[in-house]
């Protein structure tokens, strides 16, 4: 199995560990290596990056995403990097840290998204509430919970098989 077919499989449209059939869970998603950051996969058009951006009060800063993810993951839950999180270019708040599941729980104007740690690998999901899914053939709105289902669950299969 190639790494772009674990979020085809496992993140976009997936069977949960209750059996239910959830399809276009997540609107975007990549798999990005813990230590330095490198894409292992992503949907198209979705990407971690580097660039310069201008903070009001601080000035022009270059911002990395992964650098800041990182920094989160270790002040459990609080980034301490200008900027704060983003997403492919795109500012999120982090709303919750869990610590059981080691993920953070982020939010934006009209979605969030989901990044679980793993001993390898960030697992990041987003989603857009706009969007639909669909959980066993029914209709719903793109959400946080069925976010982190399949994010967490990724996670704890790739922690299970050390990454």
């Amino acid at each position: 199995m190639s790494w772009n077919d674990y979020i085809t499989n496992h993140l976009i449209s997936t069977t949960d560990s209750y059996n239910h059939i959830l399809e276009n869970v997540v609107e975007e998603a990549s798999i990005i290596g813990r230590q330095d950051g490198i894409e292992w996969a992503s949907t198209e058009n979705f990407s971690i990056q580097k660039y310069n951006i201008t903070i009001e009060n601080i000035g022009e800063i270059e911002l990395n995403e992964y650098e800041n993810i990182k920094n989160a993951f270790e002040n459990k839950g609080e980034c301490n990097k200008e900027g704060g999180i983003r997403l492919n270019n795109i500012k999120y708040y982090i709303i919750n840290y869990d610590i059981d599941n080691n993920s953070l729980y982020l939010k934006k104007q009209g979605g969030g998204a989901v990044i679980a740690m793993t001993n390898l690998t960030f697992i990041i999901g987003t989603f857009n509430s706009e969007k639909k899914m669909k959980k066993d053939g029914v209709e719903e709105n793109q959400n946080i919970g069925n976010c982190a289902k399949v994010v967490e669950e990724l996670a704890k299969f790739f922690i299970g098989v050390n990454y």
